[in-house]
């Protein structure tokens, strides 16, 4: 009676899964990647994800699932996801924009722009901030809310460290720069965002919010547990993680971070600049907001956890002149209370990967299954 139970429900789970996930594209690959996000929701219990590819330069794109659980409103491309710490890319690109445009330069100290700061952030650098060297912590204490509070905070914060030391992943950091270019431009962050990358790239016009007229295709967002989160709040550092998008949209994010023919210069240079090696760590390389990896290395890659590291690491050292690896692997992740996010691109191979998520799930389960599918289809 047991065994005729469980081979019920195995049937049963192997019927409603075929119903709950569903591709748009059909590819070459198409069975592969329905097999690996198949697994991937199932295990980690999640509603509804996109998965925008690129493959030697040939792009697919696959929605899985429910935008929305309860309501059973299905994933396409006009969903909205949250972006996470994806979004500390975004703003990297627009220093790296500014910096093309001979506006700003990765050297100025952070109080060239931000005058009210005390003298210390004079030796911190746009660089230190967007490479997480700048000794700023990963996040301010929760009793800072308002610009009030941070602006008396940052007053009276004194550094561990000097800059270029050690390695500290920093929301702070990134928020700052966020703060820096709207200095420099007049430009709020939103609208700099709009202005030079979503306009550029022909992506709709979502940032930190949404239009009225499309937000109907908000995700419904899940935390750890599978209940239902509020959207994202970044009030103080929307540059770090505030930012949303269109899950069709990054597909054509994605073609621009890989270098594909036709995107705008303006983009694609900046682009290029945040993904070279500024700063070696611990045998790890990082780039503006960008993590870059030796394919040398995939089977550590596949099997590594490649949950954010949170602590303070000795900086190994600081490239006068950053190389770029069009060979590697070049990534970010992005997790808010109830999305996780994944980019990953192979400049050389033309090739990429982006999984959005409407659950919070462990970093490493997004990060090994974007790794595996990139790699089984580059072989």
């Amino acid at each position: 009676m047991m065994i005729k139970l469980i081979k019920f429900l195995s049937i049963f789970a192997a019927l409603f899964f075929s119903l709950y996930v569903y591709a748009e594209t059909n590819t070459p690959h198409t069975e592969l990647v329905n097999q690996t996000i198949s697994s991937f929701m199932t295990n980690n219990e999640i509603p509804g994800v996109a998965v925008q590819l690129y493959v030697h330069g040939q792009p697919s794109s696959y929605y899985y699932g429910y935008a929305d659980r309860d309501k059973k409103i299905p994933v396409t491309e006009k969903t909205i996801f949250e972006l996470g710490s994806i979004s500390k890319v975004m703003t990297s690109i627009l220093l790296a924009q500014e910096v093309d445009f001979a506006k700003m330069s990765f050297n100025d100290p952070v109080k060239k722009y931000i005058k009210d700061l005390p003298d210390v952030f004079n030796e911190i650098s746009l660089q230190n901030l967007a490479t997480h060297t700048s000794g700023l912590p990963f996040n301010v204490p929760n009793n800072v809310a308002t610009p009030t509070q941070l602006q008396n905070y940052l007053a009276n914060w004194k550094p561990n460290v000097d800059p270029n030391e050690r390695w500290q992943y920093s929301n702070v950091g990134i928020g700052m720069l966020g703060k820096a270019l709207e200095s420099s431009t007049q430009w709020d962050f939103n609208k700099l965002y709009i202005r030079h990358i979503l306009n550029p790239l022909r992506m709709q016009q979502i940032g930190t919010n949404v239009p009225p007229k499309l937000k109907k295709y908000i995700a419904q967002g899940y935390d750890k547990n599978g209940d239902p989160t509020r959207p994202v709040q970044f009030g103080l550092f929307p540059s770090a993680g505030g930012l949303k998008v269109m899950a069709g949209d990054m597909q054509k994010f994605l073609s621009a971070a890989i270098g594909l023919p036709g995107t705008p210069p303006r983009v694609l240079w900046p682009i290029r600049m945040t993904q070279t090696t500024f700063v070696k760590y611990a045998g790890n390389q990082q780039g503006l907001a960008w993590s870059i990896h030796s394919l040398k290395n995939m089977s550590d890659l596949l099997d590594a956890s490649n949950d954010v590291v949170l602590d303070s690491i000795a900086v190994d050292g600081i490239y006068e002149k950053p190389p770029y690896d069009g060979d590697a692997l070049i990534d970010k992740t992005g997790t808010t209370d109830g999305f996780r996010a994944y980019i990953a691109v192979i400049p050389n191979k033309k090739s990429g990967i982006v999984i959005l998520a409407n659950k919070n799930v462990p970093n490493s389960a997004i990060v090994k299954t974007a790794r595996e599918l990139l790699y089984k289809l580059n072989q």
